[in-house]
């Protein structure tokens, strides 16, 4: 008797299996202490956990996007091509062009924890609070004066904590807290779901569950709202 033989191929994608040590990373985060006032930075505690969300976050999202560009891409890659924020310009896309301005920032930020981008600034105490001053970047090697200028608001040295223009991303690695992770976070779910409306990915977003909580079904991407809601202060009503 013969046997028929079968056979299947797959693509390796890592994708959504970072999506469960992300929300691992998650549940440490929020359960740090917010600062005693709001315009204080988080605590060390808090950027070890944030700027590790950050980078798998970017990793998660690469994996997609790696994915796409060997299932769509209808030409042959050149030097320029080999960034995601190039690769994504390449698609000629308009709908692409607002959230690219984000992810660039994002990249920013990535690179600044990666490469530990070198900040130095000035730090002195007024009345029992802490108050930081003088910022300026080692951009000899780490980065450029013009990536710089495109992506951080004002002139160096800066009197206060560098942020990028468009989402107000604090780009000193030692200074990330959650209101970085749910930019990041955001703007990696948005891509992926225009990227998804325009056919180069499919991802289901609304099955995409992780163990959180104490729930063992929890929707990833509502990560996103419950580490907002950990910062975001109601308004007191009013009698």
């Amino acid at each position: 008797m013969k046997t028929k033989k079968c056979s299947e191929e797959f693509i390796s994608c890592l994708g959504s299996n970072y999506n469960q040590p992300i929300a691992n990373l998650v549940a440490g985060l929020l359960a740090v202490p917010l600062p005693d006032f709001p315009d204080e930075p988080p605590r060390n505690n808090e950027v070890d956990y944030a700027i590790s969300l950050v980078v798998l976050l970017v990793l998660d999202f690469e994996a997609w996007i790696s994915r796409a560009r060997y299932l769509f891409n209808e030409r042959v890659l050149t030097k320029n091509d080999m960034s995601v924020i190039s690769w994504l310009k390449s698609l000629n896309q308009p709908k692409m062009l607002p959230i690219i301005e984000r992810l660039s920032e994002i990249y920013f930020l990535r690179d600044a924890i990666v490469h530990n981008h070198i900040w130095t600034y000035k730090q002195i105490w007024i009345e029992g609070r802490v108050r930081y001053s003088g910022f300026n970047i080692d951009s000899k090697w780490q980065t450029t004066d013009n990536k710089f200028k495109n992506i951080v608001n004002g002139t160096l040295p800066l009197s206060s904590f560098p942020r990028s223009k468009k989402l107000n991303l604090i780009v000193i690695p030692s200074f990330v807290g959650r209101r970085e992770v749910v930019a990041v976070f955001k703007t990696v779910k948005d891509t992926l779901k225009i990227l998804e409306e325009l056919g180069y990915i499919e991802i289901v977003h609304e099955i995409s569950h992780v163990r959180f909580d104490g729930k063992l079904s929890f929707p990833f991407w509502r990560l996103i709202g419950v580490i907002q809601r950990s910062f975001l202060v109601k308004p007191q009503a009013t009698s």
